[in-house]
């Protein structure tokens, strides 16, 4: 069964992208490249929304295959990833739409599009209280942590956070499809671990989705994801950390895109107070392009990257 899921996403997505691509381009309504930074101006009129494909045929597969929510814990379980994954693409395919609209890089303004995020972030605390997923997080070495009331902030704080910091990481053409594909396929592993396979059918249709998009990914790419993918597989896999019981573990299986986060901030902090930038650009992979390196070869690095750290965190885990 797993392998036609696999099959379904991936033959689903390559199916529909050329079309979805044909019809982008014919419409006008292209991804706006920013002045600011690299020069990717080459790039100029690539169709954006990819991650609309992929993510709902990853949805409309889920959903359909009644093998995915076998009774009702797995149900709450696909539930409560459907809707941080597809409540957060939705968020992306209004900002997407409003840049392409309006023929710039500035789409959802900062309060409204928070405000979306924090509902769907309390829609998904709901699902996770249904299905009784205590109000704590496992500490290594400490143990269990209960957090109380403060496990409300703590789960916006993650899940925000998270889809930010994938968004903020899909800089260059394939980088976020190939650390995402590492990402849930070790969520896949840890899944299978525990049984999980409400949640093992999810990202199994994923995995098969996203190696669709690949292909139209890579560099060069024919179609963008935008932030209809980025905020999505950010929010998907903080959600399944959650319910894996394992937080942590995310901080380590996506350690790039902490250091990509983190890039941004110390890069804003300093030179907003001393005027000083610490590295060539932020996000860090467009560094690594002020050195001179091809899109091919940052994103080989840091796919080898996030593997290695997939494979430590199944490690620990």
């Amino acid at each position: 069964m797993l392998v036609l899921e696999f099959l379904l996403g991936l033959v689903l997505t390559v199916v529909a992208m050329p079309t979805v691509i044909k019809k982008l381009k014919q419409s006008k309504e292209q991804a706006v490249i920013r002045v600011l930074g690299p020069d990717h101006q080459a790039k100029a009129g690539t169709p954006s929304l990819g991650g609309a494909v992929f993510g709902i045929v990853t949805l409309a597969i889920v959903f359909f295959l009644p093998s995915t929510y076998e009774n009702s814990h797995s149900l709450t379980t696909v539930l409560a990833l459907a809707v941080g994954f597809g409540s957060y693409g939705v968020i992306g395919a209004v900002d997407d739409i409003l840049k392409l609209v309006r023929h710039a890089d500035d789409g959802f303004a900062f309060k409204p599009k928070l405000f979306a995020q924090t509902v769907s972030a309390l829609v998904v605390m709901l699902l996770l209280w249904a299905m009784h997923v205590p109000a704590a997080i496992n500490l290594p070495v400490v143990g269990v942590v209960e957090l109380g009331f403060f496990y409300i902030i703590f789960l916006w704080f993650w899940l925000v956070g998270w889809s930010n910091a994938t968004n903020l990481t899909d800089g260059l053409d394939g980088l976020l499809t190939g650390l995402s594909l590492i990402a849930y396929g070790t969520y896949t592993l840890m899944a299978i671990r525990v049984e999980n396979w409400a949640m093992v059918s999810f990202n199994v249709v994923l995995i098969g989705a996203l190696v669709g998009f690949l292909l139209f990914n890579k560099p060069k790419a024919k179609i963008f994801m935008g932030d209809t993918g980025s905020l999505a597989l950010g929010a998907g896999l903080a959600v399944e950390s959650i319910q894996l019981h394992a937080v942590i573990s995310l901080l380590i299986i996506g350690l790039v895109f902490v250091i990509e986060t983190l890039s941004v901030i110390i890069q804003t902090i300093s030179y907003h107070f001393f005027k000083v930038r610490v590295f060539p650009m932020a996000p860090i992979h467009h560094s690594f392009e002020k050195f001179g390196w091809s899109e091919w070869q940052i994103d080989i690095v840091f796919w080898l990257f996030g593997l290695l750290c997939a494979a430590i965190s199944l490690w620990i885990f």
